[in-house]
């Protein structure tokens, strides 16, 4: 009877302390893209969900294997597509988890072509300092044309109080010329690092949104 207590005694605390993890009851981590694609456009932009779950509050990194641009902004990766479609045709985006497990979840997909004309602008990120001097963003335009207008713009955020997050001089280029020039001006101040996203937009029929990323310190 001593015998059948002492193990029923152990028992119970093996059962216990793997119910607290001790004995490999920790959870295991996730990470799944919840919106997978086979295919985006040229030039698009795609924010890429993840389910990341028992990743000890330490997030995740992204990789890219392949032509575009990816950044990390909050939760999501945001995938900029390049103006035309690679070769080899052929693009990974990779979200690992950044807790040593190794667990990760990708997806692999192609770019078509786009409808119409495309914007791009270069360089695709940016990092800049509050109040600092201008940076010199280049655009290109496949498919251009003599009535091209472009027009420049960037989101507002609480991280530039609630502001514009900077302001645009005069485009140069000749148009219908595919190649123009701007320059960009940081804002005066920034509550902390923010991401914010910077557009061109063209008055061509069907034509797609030029995107770049900047992130602006203090």
């Amino acid at each position: 009877m001593l015998r059948l207590r002492s193990f029923l005694a152990l028992l119970l605390a093996s059962l216990t302390l793997s119910g607290c993890g001790i004995l490999g009851g920790s959870k295991t981590t996730i990470v799944q893209i919840t919106n997978k694609i086979t295919s985006l456009p040229a030039g698009q932009t795609y924010q890429f969900m993840a389910n990341v779950q028992h990743d000890q509050k330490m997030g995740v990194t992204l990789s890219l294997t392949g032509q575009g641009t990816l950044v990390l902004n909050g939760t999501t990766a945001v995938y900029l597509a390049p103006p035309a479609p690679p070769t080899p045709n052929s693009v990974t985006v990779t979200v690992t988890a950044a807790n040593g497990s190794g667990v990760s979840d990708s997806d692999t997909f192609s770019i078509s072509p786009a409808t119409g004309p495309v914007v791009s602008i270069t360089p695709p990120t940016l990092t800049v300092t509050a109040g600092g001097a201008a940076v010199t963003l280049d655009i290109a335009v496949t498919g251009d044309d003599s009535s091209d207008t472009l027009t420049p713009g960037i989101s507002s955020g609480s991280g530039c109080g609630g502001g514009v997050c900077g302001t645009f001089g005069t485009i140069t280029g000749t148009p219908g010329g595919g190649a123009y020039s701007v320059q960009y001006y940081p804002p005066s101040s920034v509550t902390a690092s923010t991401l914010q996203t910077i557009n061109v937009l063209s008055n061509l029929n069907n034509s797609t949104l030029g995107t770049a990323f900047v992130t602006i310190n203090p």
